[in-house]
């Protein structure tokens, strides 16, 4: 990319100024390594440009000499060109050290990027930012459960995801760590623990409320019809989601009932409570 290179609009729009200090300074900055995603609204039943954001893992503000080193970010307002060519992802890379004329946000510490003036060669005190990011990023997290084992979390999901047998077949689960892992792993675990019990009343559950529609796909594709009861005996679990509320969904494949499709049970403690089609 050759620099200077002006980031979207290269200003603050109108409607925003008020939330940006006038004043553009120099800034050194460092990026994480990171999925880029980007974000617009409708007002008035218009669309308006795409929005984008980068993790900053710290600066050093050139005009003042401050630095920072807790994480802000770089946000944006992007030119069509750079969201329909997917430009803005390429922009700033993580690990790499730019030096931008930005302007801050007056209440958070965000940078509204006006220019791309250039890359540095080495710059020690952010590239440590990055060092001590990469660490942090790359240390396996465990979660001790007496049934499963040690869970990996999965970074990018932030999840402990694991397995279990259950009359031959395995069964995948998925514990989200932004809720109450803990007690999410202890309500999981209980659950496990009279698997087949549950098992059988959520196919139960389904299959009464699930059987007639069923059917009707079976008019449409010119096949016969099914009874409850093998509705019941085609459903087979494959995964589990739940919550620490004790509130979860159950996935079945619909051994063809539904043309390949498969079915969601969800409940509660007090047993499942909806049960429909999805995929």
């Amino acid at each position: 990319m050759n620099y200077p290179y002006t980031v979207g609009f290269g200003k603050v729009d109108e409607e925003n100024k008020p939330y940006w200090n006038e004043e553009a300074h120099e800034y050194l900055i460092i990026t994480a390594d990171e999925d880029q995603t980007c974000y617009s609204r409708t007002i008035n039943g218009i669309q308006s440009n795409y929005w984008t954001d980068r993790t900053v893992l710290g600066h050093i503000d050139l005009t003042t000499g401050e630095r920072y080193s807790g994480k802000d970010a770089v946000l944006w307002e992007m030119t069509p060109e750079e969201h329909d060519t997917e430009l803005y992802k390429n922009l700033f890379k993580g690990g790499v050290v730019y030096r931008i004329r930005a302007t801050m946000q007056k209440q958070n510490v965000v940078l509204y990027p006006i220019e791309i003036l250039g890359v540095e060669d080495s710059e020690p005190f952010l590239e440590q930012l990055y060092a001590a990011y990469v660490e942090e990023r790359d240390r396996p997290v465990y979660l001790q459960t007496k049934m499963f084992g040690d869970l990996l979390l999965n970074k990018r999901y932030n999840s402990f995801d694991g397995t279990f047998e259950y009359m031959g077949h395995k069964i995948e689960f998925s514990i989200d760590n932004s809720d109450d892992a803990t007690k999410t792993v202890s309500k999981l675990e209980a659950f496990v623990q009279d698997f087949k019990a549950h098992d059988e009343k959520m196919r139960r559950f389904a299959a009464e409320k699930l059987t007639s529609l069923a059917n009707e796909w079976a008019d449409e594709e010119g096949e016969a019809h099914i009874t409850e009861e093998e509705f019941y005996s085609l459903l087979v679990p494959e995964g589990i989601d739940m919550r620490s509320t004790g509130r979860y969904i159950v996935y079945y494949t619909d051994g063809g009932a539904f043309g390949g499709h498969s079915v969601e049970v969800s409940g509660n403690s007090k047993g499942p409570t909806k049960a429909q089609i999805t995929g």
